[in-house]
């Protein structure tokens, strides 16, 4: 798959996202098990290679990866894992609350699966954060959807090496450059089909 060869300055941001999250849709169905399956073998790759009792991941939404298989073959193992809650509350919040077999959930507004009346668990309890993203860079840098939940509650580890921040996404969707804003929170590790590969800012 062919990756964007031009630059993503703010006033293209918006134009990107749309153009990313269209192809991303439009994937076809063989294309997309292919992928998925090899992106979810490329990330237990990755946690084989590193201790990962506490792992953070994300139900898929609007044409991204199918981590689900991954998940279960992680909570098979006794990993504890989590996915984000988007809070009724709080305008924009956002949290990790427990996903185990047992867990009962729900789509939120978004139609997003969701735990219900699971625990919370401190973002800084992770050993790895698996995050979804519409478009990224070799620099880390990732875009996201627009509403900002991630930045927001990662702001804090911004400079800290854990947990690891791994995007997860297809190969078509790297770009030469994303320009980031200041409250943006890049990844150290980005996953795809093909492999993985650090970061090469940080």
């Amino acid at each position: 798959m062919q990756r964007v060869t031009r630059q993503s300055p703010l006033s293209d941001k918006q134009t990107l996202r749309k153009e990313m999250r269209a192809k991303r849709r439009n994937l076809c169905s063989q294309q997309r098990i292919i992928s998925d399956t090899a992106i979810c073998h490329q990330l237990s790759r990755l946690t084989e290679s590193r201790p990962t009792q506490n792992l953070a991941v994300f139900s898929p939404f609007d044409g991204e990866p199918d981590i689900i298989p991954f998940c279960q073959q992680m909570i098979e193992t006794g990993c504890k894992l989590a996915l984000p809650v988007i809070s009724d509350q709080r305008e924009n919040a956002m949290e990790f609350h427990v996903w185990q077999a047992n867990t009962v959930v729900k789509r939120n507004r978004y139609n997003i699966l969701e735990p219900q009346n699971s625990a919370a668990i401190p973002v800084s309890d992770f050993d790895m954060l698996l995050i979804p993203l519409v478009a990224y860079d070799r620099r880390g840098n990732r875009l996201g959807m627009g509403a900002g939940y991630y930045d927001r509650h990662l702001q804090a580890l911004r400079d800290l090496r854990t947990p690891l921040r791994v995007g997860v996404a297809y190969g078509f969707q790297e770009v030469d450059r994303i320009n980031p804003n200041n409250w943006d929170i890049p990844m150290h590790m980005i996953v795809n089909e093909s492999g993985y590969f650090t970061a090469t800012n940080r």
